[in-house]
């Protein structure tokens, strides 16, 4: 019988997806790149240019630069200098 992943590693496969870049927390601005995260290997996630597999808890995700999301204003387009209108008249 095949194995299938839980559901929280099919949320951590979803995250950490090739190409997903993330900085390792012990080495703050250090980014690298998801080449692959193998749930039956331990720790999963797997780097491009770091020898040692690692476990998500030890990675912190860097979202690619322009995709910001404002969240006082989710409609507003990203970099865009929108303020907030609650309360004028």
């Amino acid at each position: 019988m095949a194995e299938q992943a839980t559901w929280g590693e099919a949320q951590e496969m979803a995250i950490y997806r090739p190409g997903q870049r993330v900085e390792i927390k012990h080495r703050p601005g250090i980014v690298d790149t998801v080449i692959a995260y193998d749930p039956s290997m331990v720790p999963p996630v797997v780097l491009a240019n770091d020898p040692q597999p690692r476990y998500p808890e030890e990675l912190n995700l860097v979202s690619p630069l322009g995709s910001g999301f404002n969240w006082l204003n989710p409609w507003a387009k990203s970099g865009s200098s929108s303020q907030l209108a609650i309360g004028r008249r």
